[in-house]
């Protein structure tokens, strides 16, 4: 009952790995290219996935040590994954017993710490019973502190997550405001400058043009001549004729 994934969401999420690991698992010949490859694909496939590295101190019993494997977040709780889980609890010189209890574990680990925990003690006691019978030493990393500081110690997420679409345009959005925000203190500063410049400048008042009178072609006076000469008066023209004939 503790190997099968406990949830819909654990068994989708076993199956989208075991897909990743399937197609990449003999290019890579190393865990942590592997580990970084599945990390990727499932950031891919919508999946709050990430490299996590745990890392303990050294205590009485085990020496201090770290290690890396994988966790995604879903539904704000989060589900681990091994991609390797099954070698790690291989030992030298096993019993029968014990080889059967490691077939039984999963060669790829997906599921939260409680189940974690529960298999991580199943499979160190075996271990320790195993070492007993064939007379050898427990060395201290095959402790079950130890096998349990690997996946249960502080660990740090290495992988930031991908945003959403809607996030990523909000926060481009965010960006875009916070630029426009401070070009109009730049802009807007030197733009009332400029304004209060120019308003302040009084125009130059050019000299006012003086237009000249409209030329008009007049007349000239005529100045009446005087028919008084003295007392006498004087008749000219048709006048005088007729007086002549009276």
């Amino acid at each position: 009952s503790l190997i099968p994934c406990a949830s819909v969401a654990e068994r989708n999420l076993l199956a989208d790995t075991s897909k990743i690991v399937e197609k990449h698992n003999k290019t890579c010949k190393r865990k942590d290219d592997l580990r970084k490859i599945v990390t990727d694909n499932l950031i891919a496939l919508d999946y709050n996935a990430s490299v996590c590295k745990s890392k303990w101190e050294k205590s009485p019993s085990i020496p201090a040590g770290e290690y890396e494997y994988i966790d995604v977040i879903i539904e704000g709780e989060r589900v681990l994954i091994d991609v390797d889980f099954r070698s790690e609890f291989e030992i030298a010189r096993s019993t029968s017993s014990y080889k059967a209890t490691l077939q039984c574990l999963p060669y790829i680990f997906v599921g939260k710490s409680d189940r974690l925990l529960q298999i991580v003690s199943v499979a160190s006691e075996a271990a320790r019973l195993s070492l007993k019978k064939k007379g050898m030493h427990i060395a201290p990393w095959r402790k079950s502190e130890y096998m349990k500081s690997k996946w249960l110690s502080p660990h740090t997420r290495l992988t930031q997550p991908k945003l959403s679409g809607a996030a990523a345009a909000d926060d481009d959005q965010e960006v875009l405001e916070c630029e426009v925000g401070e070009l109009d203190l730049i802009f807007g500063e030197s733009m009332a400058f400029s304004e209060e410049s120019v308003s302040s400048v009084k125009p130059i008042s050019s000299p006012a043009k003086v237009i000249p009178p409209a030329m008009t072609w007049q007349l000239p006076a005529v100045r009446p001549r005087s028919l008084e000469r003295g007392n006498k008066v004087v008749v000219t023209g048709l006048a005088s004729l007729l007086k002549e004939k009276l």
